[in-house]
């Protein structure tokens, strides 16, 4: 497989660029791009219809791109391209618009589209990240494509503005559904790991009301009080410092995922997170101990490594909130994961992630290091 990996700051420098590369004989089939909202996804998207390239794309908080010449790992207000060379035969790509159907019913229709392309497949995904609970689009997902089909992917960000987020592809684009990938097994070798590093902090606790993503009591407590008590923090410096404290949730595989909170009603005593959290979950409060959470990815990458070392390209999809709680020294995460490979890297920060967990269970999470190998087979 060929590529051409690269990053710009304006749409008029990725389109010149992807049109200098193709006349240079190489013709990609697939663009995986994510762009800073900055740049005019609108406009993006039209300008991409020029070309004969199935995109896959999303906007992002941070752009992310590690092993091209020249390459910062982490940018902003800026846009990452990975052109391939794959044979149309080992994928399919579609845009679906959401049309007011819940995120369950969303997961339910990428999952039977999937289906209907190859015998046996992965999809990786974007979502768009504001309209959408991920835990809702996983199950429907698994559903109808059943619990064990590949999921990785990400939800869109807009900047951490939280106003408008996008998912695109060559001349058209979705501000409230998904574009998605669907791989064949036969002729794509894909496989990724899920990683927090994040430390429970304290007792175990069962979340006793709950209605989707919103958490109104644990042990029979005012979530919201409860919550500001444990941790010693006030109303006003909440969400932004819950950041720094996600819940983290027990998984029926003893595995736990990461919940960011993204608001609070102080009128319902309420915890709103970046996903949902099932009534009867055991959880936990956590934080980040300082250079843990880095130190953790380096080391529970190398399984996977010791399996996809001959890998093609990179994907990481990370999250927004690990960011900002980790701050610039989450570039090392980044560059040492690709060192690692020798291969390009491309990703973006998100605002919630599907992948891979340890015990090698599809899951949707939060504040999370989600890499994604991808190997593809010659025909």
């Amino acid at each position: 497989m060929k590529q051409y990996s690269f990053t710009a700051d304006s749409v008029e420098e990725i389109l010149s660029k992807i049109s200098d590369t193709m006349k240079n004989r190489f013709k990609p089939t697939v663009g995986i791009i994510f762009s800073s909202v900055r740049l005019g996804i609108e406009e993006l998207s039209e300008g991409l219809a020029q070309f004969p390239i199935d995109v896959f794309g999303g906007s992002s908080c941070g752009e992310i791109m590690a092993g091209a010449d020249g390459a910062k790992p982490i940018t902003e207000g800026s846009v990452v391209v990975s052109l391939l060379d794959i044979p149309p035969s080992c994928y399919k790509l579609k845009l679906f618009k959401q049309d007011e159907i819940s995120s369950f019913e969303l997961g339910k229709r990428i999952g039977n589209w999937g289906k209907d392309q190859f015998e046996d497949f992965s999809f990786i995904i974007m979502i768009c990240g504001l309209q959408n609970d991920g835990e809702q689009v996983i199950k429907g997902i698994f559903n109808s494509a059943g619990k064990t089909v590949p999921v990785y992917g990400g939800l869109t960000g807009d900047d951490g503005m939280f106003k408008k987020t996008y998912a695109f592809t060559t001349g058209d684009l979705t501000t409230q559904g998904a574009v998605v990938l669907a791989l064949d097994n036969k002729k794509v070798i894909i496989d990724g790991i899920a990683i927090s590093g994040w430390q429970g902090l304290g007792a175990e606790k069962t979340v006793t009301r709950s209605v989707n993503n919103v958490v109104y009591s644990i042990d029979n407590q005012p979530a919201l009080e409860l919550y500001k008590k444990y941790l010693g923090v006030h109303e006003k410096d909440l969400p932004n410092i819950g950041i720094e404290y996600p819940l983290l949730v027990k998984r029926d595989d003893g595995t736990e995922v990461l919940r960011a909170i993204i608001g609070i009603d102080g009128a319902a005593n309420s915890l709103i997170f970046a996903g949902s959290v099932p009534e009867g979950a055991k959880v936990r409060f956590s934080s980040s101990p300082g250079f843990e959470p880095i130190e953790r990815v380096k080391e529970d990458v190398i399984p996977l490594l010791d399996k996809t070392r001959d890998a093609d390209i990179l994907l990481l999809f990370n999250c927004m909130a690990r960011h900002m709680a980790l701050g610039p020294m989450i570039a090392d995460e980044i560059t040492e994961t690709q060192e690692k490979w020798n291969c390009p890297m491309t990703g973006f920060f998100c605002y919630g992630e599907f992948g891979k967990n340890m015990a090698g269970n599809f899951d949707f999470y939060n504040e999370t290091f989600n890499l994604v190998t991808l190997k593809f087979i010659s025909d």
